[in-house]
């Protein structure tokens, strides 16, 4: 290939835009509450600046055991590829539940922006069942 065609398309190359480092909440919360006092709302105030091509991520887990709920929460920035909103239910019964809550997206800064349990705690079955 010509040497001044290859430095052309090189100067051209480094002209295009880039694509853009997300910002991402970021975040990871553990907590025991009980189930009478969900649900439960967080705010957060942590920011993570993405490598370039990853997105944001929201993972949620509730476990509930009986009267008490566990919490786990992590929010940040994930090589994984976008994918809507999931809630999966790994076990439910009357004394212990798995539920989880996943999001990965790209689509602008911060985009990982749950911030209540609902999308997952209405999945659980109430109390006492």
């Amino acid at each position: 290939m010509n040497p001044a065609l290859l430095l052309a398309l090189l100067g051209i190359a480094l002209m295009l835009p880039r694509v853009q480092a997300l910002t991402c909440q970021f975040t990871t919360v553990e907590d025991v509450n009980n189930a009478a006092d969900m649900p439960y709302l967080w705010d957060v105030k942590d920011q993570q600046v993405c490598e370039d091509g990853w997105g944001c991520q929201d993972t949620l887990l509730l476990i509930k055991n009986g009267p008490q709920v566990k919490l786990v929460l992590n929010k940040g920035c994930t090589p994984e590829a976008d994918h809507k909103a999931r809630v999966t239910q790994h076990r439910t019964g009357p004394s212990l539940s798995i539920v989880s809550y996943t999001h990965v997206c790209r689509n602008r800064d911060l985009c990982n922006n749950v911030s209540i349990t609902p999308p997952v705690w209405d999945s659980l079955p109430p109390t006492g069942a």
